[in-house]
């Protein structure tokens, strides 16, 4: 069979074209450090590629969002920390002016102290994240979360909370709404709270309350009235007599599961009412302190009214401290998982990176072995293909 010129230089050309292409693969391989740089490559490994930087994209995503809620929570602990501060403050206040040293110009100090206190108070309930965002505004972070409005402060924002995915079945709850924090603390011991009647004309006043049998306590409006100097009567919202007996200064009336100490010398129809503990806020918590320290209290009964008012008031300080507390509490458990989560996002991504790094990433001494021997096959075509050009039927008549 006849094998013509045409044929052979068709073939050479080919299988260059093969080798060319082969090297220009592997070359491309070295140069870009990457196994797989089309589809074509590898089909199945381009797949993985894929799946694998999607993770690694969502891992990313995880991680940005717990950084920002990281930086929220890291804000709201530090203004959380400066409530306790001011409440501290409040509290050193309350007990010194309950001291019998103060005279009505101290208090009246006492009383602008605690009122900048209360100032200070709105402003960090007002504190922002650094982008324009009110960290306590709930879900409405654009607007201040409270305003003060006659006197009052009012609050501005809602009660939602966002939440940020840090993992794949993982959210953090990045803030928690003013609301919650500052206007709904407790009053009184968080169980029953205890007032004096306005009309009392005695000394006696509010000492302490307590609680003996939690069971035993039925929330309702109740009234203590002295029908005499050493004589009461507890009735409840109904008017029915619910207990009564003799008295002395400082000791504990008990009813129902809780105990109520008096002292001072009461005058027949003087009253304490005891009402179940409502939700109240940090801010009328203070003003109610203020307005106690700046009350006149020259007569028997205005100091009666002062030390009843000025024991509400630490009563109700005891709650608050106990409510920003839980509250700083439940920042820190939060941050302490972003913490965790942060770890195992990381773990995860190494995982994820080094598959992707064996699937993708280019064995550097196979491909430059692959492209030493494509170019030494593609040199021995040429010099062979040289050879058979060079042969002719007339070298050899």
């Amino acid at each position: 069979m006849r094998v013509s010129t045409k044929s052979i230089q068709f073939q050479w050309l080919a299988d260059v074209y093969r080798r060319q292409a082969a090297m220009a693969r592997v070359q491309k391989q070295v140069s870009s450090g990457l196994r797989i740089n089309t589809a074509g490559d590898d089909p199945s490994g381009a797949s993985q590629v894929v799946s694998l930087k999607q993770g690694l994209a969502r891992l990313d995503n995880f991680q940005a969002n717990g950084e920002a809620a990281r930086r929220r929570l890291s804000l709201e602990e530090g203004a959380l920390g400066n409530v306790q501060d001011a409440l501290v403050r409040m509290r050193e206040l309350a007990v010194e002016a309950g001291g019998g040293v103060q005279t009505s110009d101290t208090r009246k100090a006492m009383a602008a102290e605690i009122r900048e206190l209360l100032a200070g108070l709105v402003d960090t309930a007002n504190s922002q994240d650094g982008e324009g965002h009110h960290l306590f505004a709930g879900t409405t972070a654009g607007s201040q979360a409270v305003t003060v409005a006659g006197g009052a402060v009012q609050y501005n924002g809602d009660d939602g909370t966002r939440l940020q995915r840090i993992g794949e079945d993982r959210s953090v709850r990045e803030g928690d709404a003013g609301s919650d924090v500052f206007f709904r603390i407790r009053n009184g011991n968080g169980t029953f709270a205890v007032s004096a009647g306005a009309g009392n004309q005695g000394s006696a006043f509010l000492a302490t309350t307590g609680i003996t049998d939690r069971s035993a306590w039925v929330a309702d409006d109740y009234t203590i009235a002295f029908t005499g100097p050493g004589t009461w009567t507890v009735t409840d919202s109904g008017n029915a007599t619910v207990a009564s007996g003799g008295w002395q200064p400082g000791e504990t009336i008990a009813f129902r599961g809780i105990s109520v100490t008096i002292d001072g010398t009461p005058v027949a129809g003087d009253r304490f009412a005891v009402r179940p503990s409502a939700n109240t806020s940090l801010f009328t918590m203070a003003d109610r302190l203020a307005t106690a320290l700046e009350s006149d209290s020259m007569t028997p009964a205005g100091r009666a009214s002062f030390q009843t008012a000025l024991n509400s008031a630490l009563l109700d300080l005891d709650q608050a401290e106990r409510h920003i507390e839980d509250i700083r509490s439940s920042v820190g458990s939060r941050l302490a998982t972003l913490d965790e989560q942060k770890s195992g996002n990381d773990e995860l991504a190494l995982q994820l990176q080094t598959t992707l790094s064996s699937v993708r990433d280019v064995d550097y001494p196979k491909a430059i072995s692959d492209l030493q021997t494509q170019l030494t096959g593609l040199e021995a075509a040429h010099r062979v293909y040289a050879q058979m050009r060079s042969l002719s039927l007339f070298d050899l008549l």
